[in-house]
This record gives structure tokens, sequence and C-alpha cells, in this order.
């Protein structure tokens, strides 16, 4: 065959089947290989690693803090939809929302975990645990709501050596209002107004109470020495205090 026609013949064929394409494309599915071998082979990569979609440079995601969603705003007004219950001579609040959840004979618990929560679980803890309401009451709710410690031991040896016969309904102060001192999730501090019964100029107990957040509800921490004297202050000025009490 003439030169000139092999020339022609080679210019007129399918360029993928000339010999310098046929080499290129070889040479390039080489490399290809060469470049899944090394990523399949690479430390940390098994060829079947999709994980869960998200490439090796991406984060995980932050895990949601359960008590990021809590309340934990300060009531600046007395609580709705709370009424006002005897036990004994005393007046205690109760709510739906709020709590007692779980009301027996002499104790209530199941309260709810935020400030109000919080709230009534003083007034009723601290109410409960009077003296003056008899042993009936004080010990099963010091024994059961109050945290362990010896100021919670002492306060029980006391009273459990004193005369704790009940009291008479003129004797006794009843709840006038509340301030409150801090509030977090897991701790909150109290000021519980008390009006003491007087027939002159009204006075005021204001005992700040301490509430811990413990095995799913609010448990009173029992005052320094276990003495109630060492947190009241006696006052008649109501400045700063939100009025709240039985009507």
């Amino acid at each position: 065959m003439p030169r000139s026609s092999a020339l022609q013949d080679f210019a007129d064929r399918p360029p993928w089947t000339r010999p310098g394409f046929v080499a290129s494309a070889a040479l390039m599915l080489l490399v290809v290989i060469a470049g899944v071998l090394i990523a399949v082979l690479a430390p940390g990569g098994d060829g079947n690693d999709v994980g869960d979609g998200r490439s090796p440079a991406s984060p995980a995601p932050a895990e949601s803090d359960p008590e990021q969603s809590l309340p934990t705003a300060m009531p600046t007004t007395a609580p709705a939809g709370v009424q006002w219950e005897l036990v004994g001579p005393l007046a205690v609040p109760a709510s739906a929302t709020a709590g007692p959840k779980q009301i027996t004979g002499t104790s209530a618990s199941g309260f709810a975990h935020t400030p109000e929560g919080a709230l009534i679980a003083a007034a009723q803890i601290s109410t409960r645990a009077s003296y003056s309401l008899g042993r009936d009451y004080w010990e099963p709710t010091i024994e059961s709501q109050f945290v362990p410690g010896p100021d919670r031991d002492r306060m029980l040896a006391e009273l459990r050596a004193s005369d704790t016969s009940p009291a008479d309904l003129g004797s006794q102060s009843q709840i006038a209002g509340f301030s409150y001192q801090s509030y977090t999730p897991d701790t909150a501090v109290i000021g519980l107004v008390l009006r003491a019964p007087s027939a002159g100029t009204p006075r005021y107990h204001v005992l700040s109470l301490t509430l811990l957040w413990q095995n799913g509800d609010w448990r009173m921490q029992a005052p320094p020495g276990g003495a109630w004297i060492s947190v009241n202050r006696v006052t008649s000025d109501l400045t700063g205090v939100v009025e709240w009490g039985p009507q």
C-alpha cells in the first residue's frame, strides 16, 4: 500500500482505535485504579465506611442538655392557680401544675422542677416539718424530704427529745409572702415570709430556705445546727416581698 494511502487510512480510523489514544486511555485507567487502592488501603479506610452520611471531618452533633430547657425565671408575682388547704391549723399551697402530686395524711411530695414548684415545696415541706403540728407530721417529713446530713440528724434528735405536741391555732404563724434569693435547676434559695400572731404592729418571720433537686423532687436542706432560728429574720418591713398566702 502506498505511504499516502496508509496515512489516509490512519486518519480515517475512529480516534479510540488509534494506538496513541489506546495507550493514553490505558495509562489513565492505571492512575484511577491506583487512586482507588490508595483510598481503600489508607489507615482508617476500609472501603465500606460510609458511617452516617457525614464526612470524617464533620463534628458530631451536640447533645442537648435537658436542664437548658427548664424554666429558671424567678416569680415576681404570686403564682396563679394555687389553692390553699389546711394541714392541721396551718394553710399550705397546692397547684395542679406545680404540685404536690402525692399527698398522704401527713406528707406531700412530687413537686414540679420549676421555680414555682420549688416555692410550693418550700411552703409545704417547712410547714409539715414544724414542731407545732406534732410528731406524726414532722418526723416522716424530715426523715424523707430533708437532705441527709448532720444538721438534719441533729434536728430530728432535738425534736424527739422535746415536747412537740400540736400547738393552738392562734399561736401559729401563717404564710404571708415570699422573696426569691437565687434559683438554678439544682438549687433554690427562697425567703418564705410568715406572719406572726400579734395584736399590735404586724411582725414577720423571714425563713431563708434552701432546697435541692435530688432523686426527682425538691428536698429541704436542714438549717445550720438543725435550728430554724439560724435562718430566721424578724422584720416589719415587707419591701421586696411578694405577698402570698391564704385569703
